[in-house]
């Protein structure tokens, strides 16, 4: 009888665990996490010199944005404050370099124009494409219709497997 008990309890124990397991990734999925976006890309592996020239520009714009929390990294896939995530797109590493003149633009008027470029240039250099997943303001009615957003919170997951970089567009920060 205690053998059989035993038994049960082992069976509850694992189907517990197995079943926090599914819920747990299913739950990040909705919640807008990559869970598998990190198989291309090592985070041990070293980093070529435009990948870390991009890291150095993206921690430089971390500390010398006009209004703290402008932009900053986490580690990758952690969950956000702001999730879900209404919407995601991918853009090309161009496109995200258009992006981000109009974001430095912006929230570095601090920053001469020549650094200005020069940091935009260098902080999209990590990959070719990137997953964007954008958080709109609450009570925002974004019409993505008219093209991508320049407002709310994107988050740029798990780039090169090694931070999530959130840019915080909004003119009203939240405490992100």
């Amino acid at each position: 009888m205690e053998q059989v008990s035993m038994k049960l309890l082992a069976i509850l124990i694992l189907s517990c665990l197995v079943g926090s397991c599914t819920f747990s990734q299913r739950d990040n999925e909705r919640n807008g996490a990559q869970t598998d976006s990190a198989s291309h890309y090592d985070p041990k592996s070293e980093l070529t010199q435009g990948q870390q020239s991009a890291f150095d520009a993206l921690n430089e714009l971390q500390i010398s944005s006009d209004e703290r929390n402008r932009l900053y990294s986490t580690y990758p896939n952690i969950s956000q404050p702001f999730y879900p995530a209404d919407t995601s797109f991918e853009i090309s590493q161009s496109e995200l370099r258009s992006f981000m003149d109009v974001f430095i633009s912006r929230h570095y008027q601090n920053l001469t124009p020549e650094v200005r470029i020069q940091l935009a240039n260098a902080s999209v250099l990590a990959q070719n494409q990137y997953t964007v997943l954008h958080c709109k303001e609450k009570g925002s009615n974004e019409n993505y219709a008219k093209g991508l957003p320049t407002t709310g919170t994107w988050v740029m997951p798990n780039v090169l497997g090694r931070r999530d970089v959130i840019l915080a567009w909004s003119e009203n920060l939240n405490s992100n």
